[in-house]
């Protein structure tokens, strides 16, 4: 039958009419169907290149230093500048996903992140590529917070932490590629090649404009009746007659009419909660930018080559990838909170153990669980606060949280940079970013579960 009469619609837990069918039940009751699959692989694909064009400065850097005669602390400078731009587009993104809506703001980040990184390849001095780096970094900082929403608001309530985990893996393909892109084209066409690569997923903008709804709470927000009917035909199909019977049905949608303000992500004692989360980003950020960014340089002032440094540099992400399901799938089970502090306590002590000599298999190793419990898990955190925010909020509070994050991530590649530059030892060099992983555990550790939306 259809959902109607005991429906609920927000927290004071008044009734609605019989006629009145609560959007959000049906969708966190139901089951995985091939619906959610076209909104995975169309949020995965997106994401997949942002993080393609967030790490493969990184994957450059050695033949940009060479090319360019620069130093590592203006090399970590020039870097800044795409994650500086990326805070400013997380907050933005975070905003239009929550106002405008998820499919717009994904496909404008599309756009803006393709054209960024095409005319990075056009520039012929480090100035000129810092520019156009910022173009590209707003555009990479309004994807994943409307990504995991989008997935977060669609998947049922048994899949949605695994769901979001896996679809931010994203991120660590993006990754993968950057570093077989190096391997395979950069060496042979040089470092442009990397930055043209970046620019394809401009063709896929037809794709999300045909294949990608809308957020579901929008639909019901914007009184778009045919398409959320249609939508929900395919997300429970079983109630499809019903609910295309009920001519006059009204939909409803918890916390929908919230304004999608700062204001209301500190509401209901989430405040602390929030500052905590915020924490999580800026430190665990901070340890994934700063990795990302110089393990290849790292790695070869130990005596590894450029292909071998860029191997180790690929399974830093290879590891993250394969992990981030299967670290989904028991936040799902056993909470994503105490998998997030294990992980982030792990991470201190595998980022501090690159310091000491190692066989290249035992550092192959040892930088993918890096790569876990860093990459690994910031996918699981970011479920995590998927579900305890309201949907209205979720963008916006991802947004500011993110952009607090990547101003860790700006910070991340300059501090490396400095250390190098004063020739830091290999243990003060990594310590720099195993302490962060240490302080998201702490931080993690505080947040008060028992005021998120989704209870669990």
């Amino acid at each position: 039958m259809v959902y109607a009469a005991t429906v609920l619609t927000d927290s004071s837990q008044t009734p609605q009419p019989a006629s009145a069918l609560n959007v959000k039940q049906l969708v966190d009751e139901g089951r995985l169907r091939p619906v959610h699959l076209r909104i995975f692989l169309c949020c995965l694909v997106s994401l997949t290149f942002e993080g393609y064009d967030l790490v493969v400065y990184g994957a450059t850097l050695p033949l940009l230093m060479r090319e360019w005669n620069m130093t590592p602390a203006y090399a970590g400078f020039i870097a800044s500048f795409g994650f500086a731009a990326a805070v400013v587009g997380a907050i933005a993104g975070g905003s239009m996903g929550d106002i405008w809506g998820r499919k717009r703001t994904i496909i404008t980040s599309v756009v803006i992140y393709s054209f960024g990184s095409l005319i990075c390849a056009l520039a012929h001095a480090p100035l000129w590529f810092a520019a156009f780096r910022v173009v590209a970094g707003i555009g990479m900082g309004m994807t994943l917070q409307n990504e995991v929403g989008m997935v977060s608001e669609y998947f049922p309530a048994r899949s949605r932490q695994a769901g979001v985990a896996a679809v931010t893996t994203g991120m660590q393909f993006g990754g993968i590629l950057s570093a077989l892109v190096a391997i395979v084209f950069v060496e042979r066409y040089g470092w442009t090649s990397a930055y043209y690569f970046g620019s394809l997923p401009i063709l896929m903008v037809p794709v999300l404009i045909r294949y990608l709804p809308e957020a579901p709470w929008i639909l019901v927000l914007r009184n778009r009746t045919k398409q959320l009917r249609s939508v929900l035909a395919e997300l429970r199909p079983e109630l499809a007659p019903q609910i295309a019977a009920a001519a006059d049905t009204a939909f409803t949608y918890p916390k929908s009419s919230e304004r999608p303000t700062l204001t209301e992500v500190f509401a209901e004692r989430r405040a602390l909660s929030t500052v905590l989360f915020w924490t999580v980003y800026f430190m665990n950020i901070f340890a994934i930018y700063g990795t990302n960014t110089w393990i290849p340089k790292l790695m070869m002032n130990s005596g590894h080559s450029i292909r071998a440094s860029l191997t180790i540099y690929l399974s830093m992400f290879v590891g993250a990838l394969v992990a981030s399901p299967v670290l989904g799938h028991y936040g799902d089970r056993f909470g994503a909170k105490r998998v997030s502090i294990l992980c982030y306590l792990s991470g201190f002590v595998f980022v501090l153990l690159l310091a000491a000599p190692m066989s290249l298999p035992l550092t192959l190793l040892t930088v993918a669980l890096v790569g876990v419990c860093t990459q690994g898990v910031q996918n699981v955190t970011h479920a995590y606060i998927a579900d305890f925010y309201p949907p209205a909020v979720k963008s916006t509070m991802m947004g500011w949280g993110l952009s607090v994050g990547r101003f860790g991530g700006l910070l991340g590649p300059i501090a490396g940079g400095l250390l190098l530059s004063i020739h830091a030892t290999q243990f003060v060099s990594y310590m720099a970013f195993a302490l962060p992983c240490l302080m998201s555990a702490l931080a993690i550790t505080f947040v008060q579960d028992r005021f998120a939306f989704n209870r669990r």
